[in-house]
């Protein structure tokens, strides 16, 4: 795609470690006495632009939470959302290790209201690796101009300061009913290359599907899964969507997030259940 390394000039990338301590402080979540316990405050970092939870930044604390106590990283992260907390809550993380071998830990997360106990997501993460040499991507990104040449999406005035907001997100041309809808995302400094940044954008393809239908709707995320595909350190991600259908007012889509030089980062999907539909999409709206 030759778009360089996405790096801002002068920009060192950071190491591992230093990067998922970044992470651990951009979404707040906290570490207590038992390393399988964390507490998320619902902060503007992990709150959409309604102003509660936002279901793929809880799924990256998560992530985050994990690979600090399992020292290992996330190779794949799924979620099933029941409800959510408002901004200004909070939110309990309990984890329970179903196995953890040599080269792979699996690992199951609850995360539950902290003022009622009520569920709000339970996760599956599978953490580890190994390197033996075979490291390949088939999958290759689409021909595209760089995020300077495309709009910042517009937010809606009453949109609540949130992960929502901040993200810069920039979407191509489109028309209704297309079923590919591409953007460049970008999160402070390098973030959005990291596994957890990967997994709080994959969140993006619900808006993709939103565009592709060509309807304003509302409703709630039903699940999430992202699968880690490559390493890199980069300003900006490349988010190439598909919507696959509607059936039943349930959406299913899918997307691969790329560098700017055209390195697979993730794959992902999610189911998205619409409670009720508007007028047409107007502008690049959240």
């Amino acid at each position: 795609m030759g778009r360089g390394s996405g790096l801002s000039p002068g920009a060192a990338p950071l190491t591992p470690g230093e990067r998922l301590a970044d992470v651990v402080e951009f979404f707040g979540v906290q570490a207590t006495d038992d390393e399988l316990r964390w507490h998320l405050p619902i902060s503007p970092n992990v709150a959409n632009y309604l102003g509660v939870m936002h279901g793929g930044c809880a799924l990256a604390a998560v992530a985050a939470a994990a690979e600090t106590w399992s020292e290992r990283p996330v190779a794949s992260a799924s979620a099933q959302f029941m409800s959510r907390v408002p901004l200004g809550g909070s939110a309990e993380i309990t984890f329970d290790i179903g196995s953890a071998g040599k080269r792979m830990t699996q690992v199951l997360a609850q995360v539950a209201d902290t003022a009622d106990g009520s569920v709000l997501m339970r996760a599956l993460l599978s953490l580890g690796g190994r390197r033996l040499g075979i490291d390949q991507a088939w999958a290759q990104p689409p021909d595209v101009p760089g995020p300077d040449e495309w709009p910042r999406r517009s937010v809606p005035a009453n949109a609540v300061p949130s992960f929502s907001t901040d993200a810069d997100i920039r979407f191509g041309p489109y028309s209704s009913g297309d079923r590919r809808i591409l953007c460049w995302a970008r999160l402070t400094g390098t973030l959005a290359s990291t596994r957890q940044g990967l997994i709080a954008l994959a969140d993006t393809l619900a808006t993709g599907m939103h565009l592709s239908l060509g309807r304003k709707w509302r409703g709630a995320s039903l699940d999430n899964t992202v699968r880690i595909a490559g390493d890199a350190d980069c300003e900006w991600v490349l988010l190439d969507i598909e919507t696959d259908g509607f059936h039943n007012a349930v959406g299913h889509g899918v997307v691969r997030m790329f560098t700017p030089d055209g390195e697979l980062l993730a794959s992902g999907n999610q189911s998205f259940a619409v409670a009720r539909v508007a007028g047409p999409v107007e502008g690049f709206r959240l």
